[in-house]
């Protein structure tokens, strides 16, 4: 009864992640929609950013020029938003 089961959560995952990206929940688009949703994102390793102010997670302002003279890796990810 338990590989049954089992079998069948796995049938229903595999459907569900096929058919997944092509509902409105799942659709994110190509690196380039992605990036193009947020004005100044195309930035390359080496260049220079322009100046801004990101909050951390207590709300606090973080700017760019805190990090003066040092390397900083930013990265983003996109959620969906139940």
């Amino acid at each position: 009864m338990g590989r049954i089961l089992a079998s069948v959560v796995i049938a229903l995952l595999l459907v569900l992640d096929l058919a997944l990206p092509y509902t409105p929940l799942g659709r994110r688009g190509t690196e380039a929609r992605v990036r193009h949703d947020i004005p100044g994102a195309i930035g390359e390793i080496g260049q220079r950013l322009p100046p801004f102010t990101l909050l951390d997670l207590e709300g606090a302002p973080v700017r760019l020029s805190d990090f003066r003279g040092r390397r900083v890796v930013l990265t983003f990810e996109r959620s969906i938003d139940w």
